[in-house]
C-alpha cells in the first residue's frame, strides 16, 4: 500500500521525550533526564482501595460515557480548589484532560495555523514545544534571567511580531531552569497580553509543591479579559498526597485532588 499518512504525520519526527523515556527503561539506567518519580512511592495498595470504592459505590457512573468535558462535580470541586490561589471560575469554563500535556496539544490544535508566532521562554519544556511543533508555527524565544522572562524583551518581540497567537509560560518553578517569575512580572506579562491582543498558556505543573517561600498569585489571578489559559495536573502531588498522609477517599472525601 502506497504512504497515505498526512504530509504533517510524514515530517513528524519521535520526540526528545519520547526517547527519555525509552533509554528509562532499560533496568540498568538510573536516568536524571526526566522527572520520573521513585516507583517505589507509589502508593498501589491505596489506589487499589480507591478504585474498589469508587466501584463498589458507582460502579455503573463510572464506566458509562460521559461528556468531553469531564465529570462536573469533579470540575466544581477544582473550582473550589482554584479559589485558594486567587483563581475564580466556573466550572463551565474547566475541562479535564489525561494531564496538562494532553491541555497543551489541545491548545495547540485550537489555536495555531501554520506559520503563527509562539512566543516562549529559553530555554522551555521540551514536551510542549513538540506538541506546538506538529502545527507549524515558528517560535520566538525571550531570554530569562533568575525572576523569570525579562519583560522588555518580550515587549520587543511582540513588537516584532505582529502574529503572535499565544505566549506559553511556566511562571513557578520553571522547566528546565526551575526559576520563579516575580510578582511585578506577572501583573506586567498580562498587561502586554491585553495590550497586543495576544493570548496566554501558563502552565502550571509544579506550583503546588512549592517547600519555602511564600506562594505567588498564577498570572490568571490578573486576568481581566479571559485570555490567560491555565493548566494544572495532580500528577505531581497526587502520589506525595497519598504517601504522607495515608488517605483514602470515600464519597465523603473532599475530592479536590483528583484531576
Amino acid at each position: 500500500m502506497n504512504n497515505k499518512f498526512s504530509k504533517r504525520i510524514r515530517e513528524f519526527k519521535p520526540s526528545g521525550t519520547h526517547q527519555l523515556l525509552q533509554m528509562s527503561e532499560r533496568p540498568e539506567v538510573i536516568s536524571f533526564a526526566g522527572g520520573l518519580p521513585a516507583p517505589e512511592l507509589f502508593p498501589v495498595e491505596e489506589l487499589k482501595a480507591v478504585c474498589e470504592a469508587v466501584l463498589n459505590e458507582q460502579g455503573p457512573a463510572s464506566l458509562q460515557y460521559s461528556t468531553t468535558e469531564g465529570y462536573i462535580p469533579l470540575r466544581q470541586a477544582i473550582c473550589e480548589r482554584m479559589k485558594t490561589i486567587g483563581i475564580e471560575s466556573d466550572y463551565k469554563n474547566v475541562i479535564i484532560t489525561s494531564g496538562s500535556q494532553q491541555a497543551i496539544d489541545l491548545t495547540g490544535k485550537l489555536f495555531i495555523d501554520e506559520g503563527d508566532v509562539i512566543i516562549c521562554e529559553s530555554p522551555t519544556y521540551l514536551a510542549a514545544i513538540n506538541a506546538f511543533k506538529v502545527y507549524n508555527p515558528q517560535f520566538v524565544e525571550v531570554d530569562m534571567d533568575e525572576d523569570g522572562m525579562l519583560m522588555e524583551e518580550l515587549e520587543k518581540k511582540l513588537q516584532a511580531h505582529p502574529n503572535v497567537k499565544f505566549i506559553y509560560t511556566i511562571p513557578d518553578f520553571q522547566n528546565p531552569t526551575g526559576r520563579t517569575m516575580k510578582l511585578e512580572r506577572r501583573q506586567r506579562i498580562v498587561q502586554l497580553a491585553n495590550q497586543y491582543d495576544v493570548v496566554i498558556l501558563e502552565d502550571n505543573p509544579y506550583g503546588a509543591i512549592r517547600f519555602a517561600g511564600e506562594p505567588l498569585p498564577p498570572l490568571k489571578h490578573f486576568d481581566t479579559e479571559g485570555r490567560v489559559i491555565y493548566l494544572s495536573t495532580f500528577s505531581k502531588i497526587f502520589s506525595r498526597v497519598f504517601v504522607s498522609d495515608g488517605f483514602v477517599p470515600t464519597r465523603h472525601s473532599h475530592p479536590d485532588m483528583y484531576r
